[in-house]
């Protein structure tokens, strides 16, 4: 028979309870510390996209923009603007040189700072994206500009894109800081009292039919149409003793919309225009350019009854929230004569 050996329990070695009891304590310990598992949160919304360009890489930006605006302004020559001047900016430019070239004076070409006192840097991680800044006040003293960069793709430098002339005295509105960077805004953007494109139209239809827009009400009162309603007023009255008259029309362009968003949940909105200035008398009459601009693009033509005026134009707008209560406005314009003919 074999005899099976019970130890009592007393015999048993108090190491092995010692060790099971810390771990088992320890076990506890950690158990009660421990912060739950995070779960996902389908309300919570992603991190904002970081800025694309730096402060300091905007400034080298500006730089080389500058330093073409520089050589090509030195040499009449607006092949030197090549691959840092695009779109309106590249037609206005090249048509304000050719201008100085043919009067061998340069007085009339558009003074550009690059020296900037702020910039809007995009958050944009596709392409094209655009980036802004407002110029210090030019030598001349005029108002700053607001300019606007292009970058088509990953492989392209940044161009110039447009410009404008800021209105004097003009309350520009605020926008993120650069290190956080600022949105673009769709084109059909509807978190807006009007989207940048309609408000572009509609801006366009102010210009053409004054008070009798339907969307008047939609804009403050601006200097630029303080100034156009002038010029109509002055011109009309020339051409009345020649039993003549004058017509400005505007018009979009197919061309995209430039937006940004502004820290109240509003728009900057850029756009480029096209508007055209007939003046016209009677049979048998002739019309004359006037400015010296206009009378180096109309060359050595022969003067007719009718003259035909292209301008180049952009608007810089700011759109509202679409719950405020404010207006759109004009926060400057650029308007060049890059035409003349006869009709």
């Amino acid at each position: 028979m074999t005899l099976t050996r019970h130890a009592h329990p007393s015999s048993r070695s108090p190491r092995g309870l010692l060790r099971v009891s810390a771990l088992a304590a320890g076990a506890a310990l950690l158990a009660g510390c421990a912060a739950p598992l995070p779960t996902p949160d389908p309300e919570g919304e992603p991190d904002p996209a970081p800025p694309v360009l730096t402060e300091a890489q905007e400034a080298e930006v500006l730089t080389a923009v500058g330093t073409a605006l520089e050589e090509a302004d030195a040499e009449t020559d607006p092949e030197l603007l090549e691959g840092r001047v695009t779109g309106p900016a590249l037609r206005i430019r090249t048509s304000q040189l050719e201008v100085a070239a043919k009067r061998k004076k340069a007085d009339l070409v558009t003074e550009l700072p690059t020296d900037v006192q702020g910039v809007v840097v995009p958050t944009t991680q596709t392409w094209p994206r655009t980036s802004y800044a407002v110029s210090e006040q030019p030598e001349n003293l005029q108002s700053p500009r607001l300019i606007a960069l292009d970058q088509d793709s990953a492989r392209d430098q940044y161009e110039l894109w447009g410009w404008v002339q800021l209105l004097p005295g003009i309350e520009m509105p605020s926008f993120a800081d650069p290190a956080l960077g600022s949105e673009a805004v769709a084109a059909d953007d509807d978190s807006l009292l009007v989207t940048p494109q309609d408000a572009v139209a509609q801006y366009v239809d102010v210009l053409n039919l004054a008070s009798k827009s339907d969307y008047a009400d939609t804009f403050e009162d601006d200097p630029f149409r303080t100034f156009l309603a002038s010029e109509a007023k002055r011109q009309g009255k020339a051409l009345k003793a020649a039993d003549g008259k004058r017509s400005m029309s505007f018009e979009t362009l197919d061309e995209p919309v430039h937006a940004v968003r502004t820290a109240d949940g509003g728009a900057m909105v850029m756009s480029s225009l096209t508007s055209l200035e007939t003046l016209r008398v009677e049979e048998g009459g002739k019309v004359s350019p006037a400015t010296e601009t206009q009378k180096s693009l109309f060359g050595d033509a022969d003067p007719t009854n009718a003259l035909k005026i292209r301008y180049d134009d952009l608007v810089a707008l700011y759109v509202p929230p679409a719950e405020s209560d404010e207006q759109v406005r004009l926060l400057g314009y650029t308007h060049v004569a890059t035409a003349a003919r006869t009709d």
